[in-house]
């Protein structure tokens, strides 16, 4: 272990579904371990095949251009380059 298990409340991983990504079952399964309604959630993303996952899901979208261009993450609701360019109300209208 890398000792950040004291900063998150749960966890989903491979043993946790049946499917892998494109396929929504990782996203999912975390709304449903968070209490959450997946048509109110938002995935941070930096692959294609992540972005398609949450899409399936239902979910909201912010990808975030690391892996790949911001050109080819258009699947996504808002496209950043890091995280902190985001501002809460980015998020929120996602929602309106």
């Amino acid at each position: 272990m890398i000792g950040l298990a004291e900063f998150f409340a749960d966890a989903v991983t491979s043993e946790d579904v049946k499917q892998g990504k494109p396929h929504p079952d990782v996203f999912l399964k975390a709304a449903e371990k968070a209490g959450a309604d997946p048509k109110r959630s938002i995935v941070f993303e930096d692959a294609l095949v992540g972005i398609a996952a949450a899409r399936a899901g239902g979910m909201k979208v912010v990808g975030v251009a690391t892996t790949h261009p911001a050109s080819e993450l258009s699947a996504a609701d808002v496209v950043v380059h890091r995280l902190d360019e985001l501002e809460v109300e980015q998020l929120t209208k996602l929602f309106a």
